[in-house]
């Protein structure tokens, strides 16, 4: 399971309503009840959903030394369908056309009749092999409730896991799973600080002019909700770039440990007015080049970057998704152990627990100075240094 060795991915959820103060087999129950292939898991779009042990996609045991590692339970969502390939079916079609064009031709049946029998002949053949069980596949989704923290890891960074996800964890435990976001992380850093009305006035920050001279137009990707804060992870992700050009690669958190930062390997940049479309810029040092400064420089903000990050001794390196703060491909540092497996395992699940803590606390560190009187001059230099390109 990725968590537990291997690259890492993940995305995370807020636990309301709290976790359980106690890791006991009367918790594991409600996993066995709604273990995959349980009935009562299966869902309307023809896909079955429950949840496996954690070892590998058939392992449907739940036990307390397997799956209680410190105060987190380690396990896994399992989603099972079928589907014909979209290729596959296309050829079926042809295959039906092209014969019923030898048999109706010249008898002067529509191509749209022969083409719509031709697509329900497809279909029920596809319908038919899927009956007799091909095409059958099965995904597992690793899963790790830090019940310290009340976070849900999801080994995920596809938003569509969530559908499946949200309504079993309700059924089963009985909590509603909210996602982190950019923005409800700040919302949150916010109500702490005792800032929040100034988050809740937050309008994307005006740092390079709209081409038509007519103002600033709203992130589009999060314009649809008024109360959506996540352009704050853009922001972060360009406050990022600009610290690091500009005053050092090393950023002093609030718990006064200091972060190392090194971008690398790739920058997604997108238009936020949805006119000049994207870039994905991949490079050693992505942030150096000049078509990177060039497409910032028009507007653009980054979506998603390379980061190395190195804290406290350890180094990560992995790709940070900029509304979600969903962390993609990381690589954790070696574990020792001491020829200990249980040591090893624990040993992974703190550094998956450290890894998130420090993009928070980098992400808090730009929030700081966001919500701080001082923004309006940090902006200016901020748009200077874009001007300048």
């Amino acid at each position: 399971m990725p968590f537990l060795g291997g690259a890492v991915s993940f995305s995370r959820y807020h636990v309301a309503g709290g976790s359980p103060k106690r890791l006991e087999d009367k918790l594991l129950d409600k996993l066995r009840e709604h273990v995959i292939g349980s009935q009562r898991t299966a869902r309307s779009t023809g896909e079955d959903v429950g949840w496996v042990g954690g070892r590998h996609v058939l392992d449907r045991e739940f036990d307390i030394e397997k799956n209680v590692i410190l105060d987190c339970l380690h396990f896994g969502l399992r989603i099972d369908g079928s589907r014909v390939p979209p290729e596959l079916l296309h050829a079926y079609v042809q295959q039906e056309l092209d014969a019923l064009r030898e048999k109706h031709i010249g008898n002067g049946k529509g191509f749209g009749k022969l083409k719509q029998q031709a697509m329900d002949a497809a279909k029920r053949r596809a319908a038919q092999e899927v009956s007799q069980g091909r095409y059958h596949r099965m995904r597992q989704i690793p899963i790790l409730w830090d019940t310290r923290s009340d976070t849900l890891y999801v080994g995920s960074t596809q938003p569509a896991v969530f559908e499946h996800l949200a309504p079993l964890f309700k059924e089963t435990f009985d909590r509603r799973i909210e996602r982190v976001s950019a923005g409800r992380l700040g919302y949150r850093w916010a109500e702490e600080a005792g800032v929040g009305r100034r988050l809740e006035t937050m309008t994307p920050a005006k740092l390079v002019a709209h081409p038509s001279g007519n103002g600033h137009i709203a992130v589009y990707w999060t314009a649809q909700d008024d109360a959506n804060r996540d352009f704050l992870g853009n922001e972060f992700m360009l406050w990022l770039w600009y610290s690091l050009a500009e005053r050092s690669d090393t950023i002093t958190l609030s718990d006064q440990t200091d972060a190392s930062v090194v971008i690398v390997k790739q920058l997604m940049l997108e238009c936020p007015w949805a006119e000049f479309g994207k870039d994905m810029i991949t490079s050693d040092g992505p942030a150096q080049l000049a078509e990177s400064r060039r497409a910032i420089a028009a507007g653009k903000l980054p979506r998603k970057c390379g980061l190395i990050v190195s804290r406290q001794g350890d180094q990560y390196e992995f790709v940070l998704q900029a509304e979600t703060l969903a962390v993609s491909s990381a690589k954790l540092p070696p574990v020792e152990g001491n020829g200990n497996p249980r040591a090893a395992i624990e040993e992974r699940v703190e550094q998956v627990r450290h890894l998130a803590d420090t993009v928070d606390l980098l992400f808090k560190a730009f929030l700081k100075e966001r919500a701080a009187t001082e923004w309006t001059d940090l902006r200016e230099r901020m748009a200077a240094w874009l001007k300048a390109g």
